[in-house]
């Protein structure tokens, strides 16, 4: 017997597992909780609306449609991959709470945000570049921030990760960062300034030198051990930056970071010059074997 999922549309039913090539869905395409093991072929369709084929017990988005125009929701299935997917998402993408191990296959553009949390994802590697909301990464098995879009507009969120250090992170974030309950050792890596609070609680740190610049009215989350070698009150509510930049700690630390940081410049500086040297030196041996044999 021939399968059957209907979709009614400007009056009209159409079985979703025989449309026709180039098919508008006009509307939104809800198969939330359908029981669906696959999906129907719509890999040529386009969703003007949102797509959720959310809690049903797919292992595989083959089929997925070609463009949603809105969100996308394919949580709460069984999908360790992500090959399938639209290329193109107009809102949020969502493949929270799934056995996803990397993000290979996502999107390639994503308009708002991407939620890839309670996966148990070991690598970001396939994460869109680009993002004008929030990521979410937290609840995976993540030990490197590598691969991470490089712009994103909202919340960065990476905590109940197994992260030592921040590299990777981009330079600015829209919003806030939560990287609480990791293995941090250090805020290397970190971005230089978030659009909101930060949040660094619950791992190991030994110092908050890196600490983004954040917004005068926001404040960053600390544990009470390393706030309080800086002198910080008032730790559980949230520290404003200006209390730490001020304590004799951190400019101590602030001041040997420059000294590190002039003495790196120098020899770079050095090795450039040697190398254009050593080039200059090594044209001009070639020129003269040159004209030895003409």
């Amino acid at each position: 017997m021939a399968r059957r999922l209907e979709y009614v549309q400007d009056g009209k039913t159409y079985n979703l597992y025989d449309l026709p090539d180039g098919f508008v869905i006009n509307g939104n395409l809800d198969l939330r909780d359908r029981g669906l093991t696959e999906l129907p072929d719509l890999s040529k369709v386009v969703v003007k609306g949102f797509f959720d084929c959310s809690e049903n017990k797919l292992t595989s988005l083959k089929g997925a449609p070609k463009e949603v125009e809105g969100h996308f929701d394919c949580r709460r299935n069984q999908l360790t991959s992500l090959q399938g997917a639209s290329r193109k998402v107009g809102g949020n993408f969502r493949c929270s709470n799934n056995e996803l191990t990397t993000l290979e296959g996502a999107p390639i553009e994503v308009g708002m945000g991407f939620h890839c949390h309670h996966n148990k994802l070991t690598t970001l590697k396939g994460a869109p570049q680009a993002l004008s909301d929030d990521f979410d990464c937290s609840n995976n098995n993540l030990t490197s921030l590598r691969w991470l879009p490089k712009k994103i507009g909202g919340w960065l969120m990476c905590s109940d990760n197994k992260l030592t250090d921040l590299e990777g992170s981009p330079q600015t974030l829209g919003g806030g960062m939560d990287c609480s309950y990791n293995e941090l050792t250090s805020l290397a890596g970190a971005p230089q300034k978030t659009g909101g609070n930060f949040v660094c609680k619950h791992n190991k740190l030994e110092s908050l030198f890196g600490v983004p610049e954040i917004p005068d009215m926001c404040v960053f989350h600390c544990d009470i051990e390393v706030g309080e070698k800086y002198g910080l009150d008032e730790i559980p509510f949230g520290v404003q930056l200006f209390q730490l930049t001020r304590s004799p700690l951190y400019k101590s630390e602030l001041s040997a970071y420059k000294i590190r940081q002039k003495k790196h410049e120098e020899r770079e500086k050095k090795d450039a010059e040697t190398k254009a040297k050593n080039k200059a030196g090594f044209a001009a041996f070639k020129r003269q074997k040159s004209e030895e044999r003409e």
